[in-house]
């Protein structure tokens, strides 16, 4: 037996660090200047909206969309 290069692993380490910098990203956004994450929308701060539906609906998309898939061939 040889060696086999899986080209899947190397894809899940650039989305493993996509989904890194989605995390990342909400202290960044926080610590904004002049409270800038504070600024409302419909109600709610920027931040709120980025937390609670941006990063985990972008997080949802890059893991369905981006991983491959497992299957054997």
């Amino acid at each position: 037996m040889g060696f086999r290069y899986n080209a899947a692993v190397t894809n899940r380490g650039k989305v493993s660090l996509l989904l890194l910098l989605l995390l990342i990203a909400f202290p960044f956004i926080d610590g904004l200047p002049d409270q800038v994450a504070m600024t409302r929308l419909a109600g709610l701060s920027l931040l709120w909206w980025y937390g609670g539906v941006v990063a985990p609906l972008s997080a949802w998309l890059v893991a369905v969309a981006w991983l491959p898939d497992d299957r054997p061939t």
